[in-house]
């Protein structure tokens, strides 16, 4: 199974934060090599990426369902291979510092029953935790933005 987490500092406060995570619009598109998302209700929507491991790439379309909306600081989802089999789970979650900097926390873990996932599983793990890195930083990044 691929596992990633990764926290920033975001100056922003919770509220911000929130306010940014809770909006799918805002971030899907921050996902490494998105290509499209369709929302169907608060809580499902399907997002259409192409992922690199090892030597493979992927166009994946995949299913995301939101599990858990805790207002003011984490969202949980889970995950569902349309076209590749894999399923997965993931949070953002906002931890108040101060006023001014929130700790925002990217969570993301997939297992694949692909025979090609299997037969590549450390560049497997590898992208999984580089794409929570790379989508956790991006967040922050477009949430300071917006504050400008």
């Amino acid at each position: 199974m691929g596992k990633g987490i990764h926290q920033v500092n975001v100056h922003a406060s919770r509220s911000d934060v929130w306010r940014f995570i809770q909006d799918i619009n805002a971030w899907a598109p921050l996902v490494p090599g998105y290509k499209e998302h369709t929302i169907y209700s608060d809580n499902q929507s399907t997002w259409k990426f192409t992922v690199h491991y090892g030597m493979v790439t992927k166009k994946i379309h995949v299913n995301v369902i939101i599990t858990d909306w805790k207002e003011p600081s984490e969202v949980k989802f889970t995950l569902h291979g349309i076209n590749q089999r894999f399923t997965g789970a993931g949070f953002f979650k906002a931890d108040e510092g101060n006023t001014d900097v929130t700790r925002m926390t990217g969570s993301l873990a997939i297992e694949s029953t692909s025979p090609v996932a299997k037969f590549l599983q450390h560049a497997f793990d590898k992208m999984v935790a580089e794409l929570t890195r790379e989508l956790t930083i991006a967040m922050g990044e477009a949430i300071e933005r917006s504050q400008i």
